[in-house]
This record gives C-alpha cells, structure tokens and sequence, in this order.
C-alpha cells in the first residue's frame, strides 16, 4: 500500500476510535486492549470488524458478545471447509439450480426463456432460444415483457438487468431506469462476457418473470422494488438450521436492494429466526451507521412487523437441504412477493457481513460443534483450535 493509503487507512481508524468513545465513553487504549483480545476468540477479528460489528459497545451485542463473530478473515475460509468444490455448481450456474429446485418442488421464479447452444431444454426453462437471432426476435415481441434478464453463471448481479419493455421505432429494449438499449447491442452480452472475472457466457443466459413485492412490505417501504431476504444455514444430516438472517430494504429511488457496505442508500434490518420479526435497521456499518427504528420515508415503525411467509420461507430451507446435501453450509437469497417467498439463488461464498450488524454473531458454540463434525478439517487446520 502507498504513503498516500495508509496514511487515509489511518485517518479512517482515527475517526473510528472517536466514534467509539463518543458512544461507549471507552477511549483508546481500553479499545486496543479489547482488540487485542479478539486475537484469543477464534474468529479471526481484528480491527476493522471491531469497528462494523460494533464490539466495542457491550450493551449492543447478545449471546456471547465478540467471541461468537466471525471476522472478515475467516469468511472464505469458513465457506470453503464447508463447501466442497465439486458440489457447489448449483450455487454458480443458475441453470443448474432452477433445473434441481424446480424438479425438486422448490419455489423459484418462473422463466419465460433460456438462451442456450443445447439441442433440448427442460419446459420449466421456458422457450428456448439457441441463436442470438433467435434471442434478437424474442426480445422484438412486446409480450415479452416484463423480464429480468440475467446470465446463467454470473456472480454479485454482474450483467443483470431488468428489461421494463421494447420501444419498436429505436429497436431497443427499454430499461427500468428508462434507459434503452439496442436490441443488437444487448445480444452480444448473451455470447461475451461482460465481466471476466465473474460472468461465463457459454452456460446460458436466463430470462425471468418479474415479481411483485409483497404488499404488506410495500406499504411499510412506499416503494415497489423487491426487498430480500439473506439466511444462513448449516446443512447436516439432522436437517439444514438457520444461524443468521437479514432483510435488504431497498430505498426510494433504488431499483436493488445491494446493501454494497451502506454505499447505496439501502437498509438492513436484523430477522428474529423463530418469529420472522425484524428489529430496527442500519444504514451502513459501525461505527458510522446509524440505527432506525423507523423507516426514514415512510415512518413505517420496523419492530414488531413480521416478514410475510417466514414460516413458508424456513419451509423452503429445510426442504432444500437434501437437494444440495454435499454443501454444508447454505447462503439463500429469497424475495418475499404476493405469490410468497421465492429462492432467488443459494451462494456458496456468501458475504457474512450483514448477518452480524444488528449484535449477534454467526460463529456461536453450535456453529463452532459443526465445524470441528463436517468442516474439511485437513485443508483447514484452523477449525481444531476453535
């Protein structure tokens, strides 16, 4: 890192331990004592997860406090004694996922079409389009819309888009934004990669029906755009069980609900895992966030409100367990709509951030017990010393 960085790095660490002070009256070398000792927990936390979890402030954490969270630095780790790589295909093709879920009663979005070079596609994958000029016409037929349009194998929503319908006289697919874009420009995206890091072409491209926000969630949100839900749950031969939970709420004039660390705007609200009730909500990570207890458009109240069909949406997890049986752990993606909670995808590397903003970390005792049974112990030594 250069001169210019760390000095930034340090100035940013500055103004952490003064907010810190300033809320929990603890000064600096208190701070670095408990930082310090984060070092014996396990969890790999140090300074920068402190700081957005919020461990320095006693009053705010439950169960344990710091020794149950799980610092940034065992993220993948965790993720990858769990997942074997030979079993997490599902989780990067979401061909493959919509083919095992739906052959296996899961709810998923229904899709209108599939662009791919196979002789034979599934009926559940829609029409299928085997050429770009096939793919061109699809896209010229304004009962088309509305979609949501999104490769196969892709990961973080790169190259996803939502198509709001086709303006004939440009011969353009109109996005939700309002923007357009050429229908022969859009179909290059279904052959080359628009993010090579992430995005692989040659498994297809999907096309699905848009979904609705559930009503109840709309009227506390004022605004229509789906708000999603993330779980975490360990998948052992007693059943999957959640550890984690968070609400994505997406905030006016935001057309995703991407928390993206608070840099769009976006809210997430802790889930209380037995009843689905939320708590109050940041909008963004400690110690800069801010905690809400009512949403700052429409001064809906967020405790007390119950996620609509929480019960249908651990349902879902359990059921799910056995179909993806070789990964141990599960990152489930749902939107909560008006036909009910629908799997939007399952992540094998997901993010473990958000679930642990609202006081409750994810590397608990159980956790800790399920790791040192399923967990890859030979490649990650780290798990015989939690």
């Amino acid at each position: 890192m250069k001169i210019g960085g760390i000095l930034a790095r340090l100035r940013e660490y500055r103004g952490w331990v003064q907010l810190a002070e300033a809320q929990t009256g603890k000064g600096l070398l208190t701070q670095a004592r408990e930082i310090l000792a984060l070092k014996q927990a396990g969890g790999r936390c140090g300074v920068t997860d402190y700081y957005w979890f919020r461990l320095y402030d006693g009053n705010y954490q439950r169960g344990r406090g710091a020794p149950d969270f799980l610092g940034w630095r065992l993220q993948d780790p965790l993720n990858l004694s769990l997942n074997p790589r030979q079993a997490v295909l599902p989780a990067w093709d979401k061909r493959v996922f919509h083919g095992l879920a739906t052959a296996s009663g899961l709810p998923v979005a229904p899709l209108k079409a599939t662009f791919h070079p196979a002789r034979r596609m599934p009926e559940t994958f829609g029409r299928h389009l085997r050429s770009i000029e096939e793919a061109a016409a699809f896209l010229r037929q304004e009962e088309s819309y509305p979609l949501f349009a999104k490769p196969a194998y892709s990961q973080q929503g790169i190259g996803a888009l939502h198509l709001a319908g086709y303006d004939p006289a440009a011969d353009s697919v109109v996005l939700a934004d309002g923007s357009r874009l050429a229908v022969n420009d859009f179909v290059l995206r279904l052959v080359r990669s628009v993010d090579h890091r992430y995005h692989r072409p040659e498994c297809g491209f999907l096309f699905q029906e848009t979904l609705r926000l559930a009503p109840e969630i709309e009227t506390l949100t004022g605004w229509p755009a789906i708000c999603g839900v993330r779980v975490v749950c360990l998948n052992g031969p007693e059943g999957p069980r959640p550890i984690g939970a968070a609400w994505k709420i997406a905030v006016s004039p935001n057309t995703v609900d991407n928390f993206h660390m608070g840099s769009y705007g976006n809210l997430v609200a802790g889930i209380d895992l037995s009843s689905g009730q939320i708590g109050p909500a940041v909008d963004g990570l400690w110690p800069k966030a801010r905690l809400l207890p009512v949403h700052p458009l429409t001064g809906a109240t967020f405790a007390g409100f119950r996620l609509p069909g929480w019960d249908r949406l651990l349902q879902a997890c359990r059921d799910a367990g056995p179909v993806f049986a070789l990964m141990k752990i599960h990152h489930w993606d749902f939107a909560l709509t008006d036909r009910g909670p629908v799997m939007i995808e399952l992540n094998d590397m997901g993010g473990t951030q958000i679930t642990q903003l609202h006081g409750r970390g994810l590397l608990t005792e159980e956790t800790r017990a399920f790791l040192k049974q399923h967990a890859d112990r030979r490649a990650h030594p780290w798990v015989n010393a939690l």
